[in-house]
């Protein structure tokens, strides 16, 4: 017992500092984050040209993200399949499966719906945009995709510069592919200049598989195509109805073409 009482003292002193430590640091309660991230740093750099085929994708924000919203709010045009999204601290890398094709430029979107570790929300949605040719093309092709005059939401829209094929029931993608806002409108960037317009499809992926089931989807091919005949063309307006489905008998791909 006097043991104790002599090295009492040390003790109580030991557990004040221990105690004094753990206070360290903001108190509870301390400001709250109002401050927006930003994108501060990407690879490949916005506009590059040239850019090698297995490239990594990265975004590097300004803090830490909530990376489920930032994913969720990530996509890639024309479409590409990835290896996964990882994240490197406060970067997001994306690993494509394959090589990119050449000659094609590439938009890279963070939704305006991605948040930092707090909750807070970029200020707007960001977009990069990189070319594996030698040019970034330029072209735009907007319009809606609708059921009885109401605006779809989260409609595949693609793009094709070819004749839309049926194999075993299933429409593969075509080189350009995004998708619809909460208003049904859509709007594809960086098409390529082409003598042969542009075939539009529009569906419903039910199962998201980024095919188009004829027998078990809505789908439809829209009445006009988008001729993007000069680098920064424009084809707005295109109106897409799903009303009705696609024919069994759509033309064969031409061999060769995209």
């Amino acid at each position: 017992m006097g043991r104790f009482r002599a090295y009492a003292p040390a003790l109580a002193l030991a557990l004040a500092f221990i105690s004094g430590c753990a206070r360290v640091g903001m108190p509870s309660g301390g400001p709250e984050d109002s401050t927006p991230p930003e994108v501060v740093s990407t690879t490949p750099e916005n506009g590059a040209t040239w850019e090698e085929r297995d490239t990594r994708i990265t975004i590097g924000f300004s803090e830490e993200m909530n990376r489920l919203s930032v994913e969720h709010g990530f996509s890639i045009e024309p479409a590409v399949k990835l290896r996964n999204l990882r994240w490197d601290g406060a970067t997001l890398v994306a690993r494509p499966v394959t090589e990119l094709p050449d000659s094609t430029t590439f938009v890279v979107r963070i939704a305006e719906s991605a948040q930092d570790y707090h909750g807070v929300a970029i200020e707007a949605p960001f977009a990069l945009m990189f070319s594996t040719g030698g040019t970034l093309d330029t072209g735009v092709i907007s319009g809606a995709v609708s059921v009885m005059g109401e605006g779809v939401s989260g409609a595949t829209v693609w793009a094709c510069r070819r004749s839309v094929r049926t194999v075993d029931g299933v429409v593969r993608s075509c080189r350009y592919a995004t998708m619809t806002a909460e208003d049904g409108s859509f709007r594809i960037v960086g098409v390529a200049a082409s003598e042969r317009p542009y075939v539009l499809l529009a569906f419903i992926d039910t199962n998201e598989d980024n095919l188009y089931s004829v027998r078990e989807e809505t789908g439809r091919i829209a009445d006009t195509n988008a001729l993007i005949d000069e680098p920064g063309a424009t084809a707005a307006g295109i109106q897409i109805g799903l009303a009705g489905g696609l024919d069994e008998e759509i033309p064969a791909i031409p061999r060769g073409e995209e």
